[in-house]
């Protein structure tokens, strides 16, 4: 799921603050087109979907509904004809997360049934299944030597959790202040960590065998999904709780926030996922109810932090949308979602 960002800006996108509130953006059909009409059947229920570097291959992470069971596949889609080439088993059952691919494209990383996978995708083989508890989240850092993995706490604080992808086992863990722990952004390298907890963002300090926490960043109130931008200069959350449907930034050389902009209406209705930072920085997208068929992908300027009616995305002829992610050239977009009693990805180009 990214780099990472600084040098935070405050902009307001109404006359006052309290107009924040009001500037609820709708999102506009762009001019896009959508390059597969009808979409590649993925399964029944999509989770994730990872892009190949050079946009050849999308991995999609999906549950099937056999009888009785919900076995997870990965289907490896070739995004130049819209086949699917391979089908890798995954587990028998289990929730799962989103895929991660290794920095020279070579191993995906899926949560999957309480373990960490290593799939190998020379052969669409999986190389190890390495028990978790309650997975949510993880990133691959830059130099692909480990994963960190973010663990809710069911009874108590959450956790991160280092992966050694050379020995295939978990190394160490780090306890965190909040039971509620969603995304992991890596930063500088791979030398820090961003983790969204119903506490705020934490940092963490990756440069230690065991993940050291810094700081936690305030005034973020409470947090679900992070990113980074390509160069590094700025993170982006997404609020929680009371604050569902704000989008922070935060400015990773003081470990300080500001409300960017506001995505929703009443925190109820605010259903917001799946951040993310174009190639080149400069463009934010946001889901907005995404389990709606008018789900919608909305666009923000980073340099100004202004919405873009012009570049959101909506009209994706789904039933809802679970899973986006950005193509490598930064004007594709590929959704998953229901149409019916099955999933699809689609892809958008704009």
């Amino acid at each position: 799921m990214n780099s990472l960002l600084r040098k935070a800006r405050w902009i307001v996108t109404c006359a006052t603050s309290a107009a924040l509130l009001c500037a609820v953006p709708t999102a506009a059909t762009a001019a896009a087109t959508t390059d597969d009409a009808a979409g590649t059947a993925v399964g029944w229920r999509a989770f994730g979907i990872a892009v190949s570097a050079d946009g050849d291959r999308a991995y999609v992470v999906a549950e099937d509904h056999l009888g009785t069971g919900y076995p997870t596949i990965l289907r490896t889609v070739d995004t130049r004809t819209g086949t699917v080439i391979a089908q890798t088993p995954l587990s028998q059952d289990g929730t799962v997360g989103r895929p991660a691919l290794s920095p020279d494209g070579n191993r995906l990383y899926v949560l999957a049934a309480d373990h960490l996978l290593t799939v190998d995708l020379a052969t669409y083989t999986v190389l190890s299944r390495t028990p978790v508890d309650s997975p949510h989240s993880l990133a691959v850092s830059a130099d692909g030597s480990r994963v960190f993995v973010t663990q809710p706490g069911s009874s108590g604080p959450g956790r991160v959790l280092a992966f050694d992808t050379f020995s295939r086992s978990f190394t160490g863990a780090t306890t965190l202040d909040d039971s509620t722990v969603d995304g992991i952004a890596l930063h500088n390298g791979g030398a820090d960590a961003y983790v969204a907890t119903g506490a705020g963002v934490v940092h963490l300090d990756l440069t230690t065998p065991v993940p050291t926490v810094i700081r936690t960043v305030r005034p973020l109130a409470a947090a679900t999904e992070i990113t980074a931008s390509p160069r590094g200069t700025r993170l982006y959350a997404l609020g929680s709780r009371s604050a569902q449907g704000s989008g922070y930034e935060l400015d990773p050389f003081t470990d300080s926030s500001r409300t960017a902009f506001t995505l929703g209406g009443p925190a109820t209705s605010a259903d917001t996922h799946l951040v993310s930072v174009s190639p080149d920085g400069g463009r934010l997208f946001v889901l907005k109810d995404g389990w709606k068929p008018s789900a919608a992908v909305l666009a923000y300027d980073t340099a100004t932090n202004a919405f873009l009616p012009s570049v959101g995305l909506t009209g994706f002829g789904l039933d809802g949308v679970g899973a986006t992610a950005l193509g490598p050239d930064g004007h594709t977009l590929y959704v998953a979602g229901p149409r019916g009693g099955t999933s699809y990805l689609k892809s958008v180009t704009f």
